[in-house]
């Protein structure tokens, strides 16, 4: 892989797995998911917005060997700009991702 990588295709790469997160937090607590967002799902999708917010190279020595990885994070505005939660996507150096958060 060569550095620097393109931050929109870190940032695309990113939010196509924020809505794939998105879509499997609805279907497996709705009501949760509505306190968090306080919206449905078709509102967060189309009407919230997502900033592309950081990018940081770390390693963590969790692993053995220690991992170097690559994590991307976003965060969510709902409609009326107020800030709703942040999704943290964790890929390696290849950019296969591995891991996710939502906060």
């Amino acid at each position: 892989m060569k550095f620097p990588i393109q931050p929109d295709i870190l940032f695309n790469k990113t939010k196509e797995n924020l809505i794939i997160s998105l879509n499997n937090f609805y279907k497996t607590d709705q009501q949760q998911f509505n306190e968090m967002f306080h919206a449905d799902i078709n509102q967060v999708l189309n009407t919230y917005f997502f900033e592309n917010e950081g990018v940081s190279w770390s390693r963590s020595f969790s692993y053995d060997p220690p991992l170097d990885y690559i994590s991307v994070w976003i965060r969510i505005y709902d409609n009326e700009n107020d800030y709703t939660a942040e999704y943290t996507a964790f890929y390696d150096l290849e950019l296969n991702y591995f891991d996710d958060r939502l906060k």
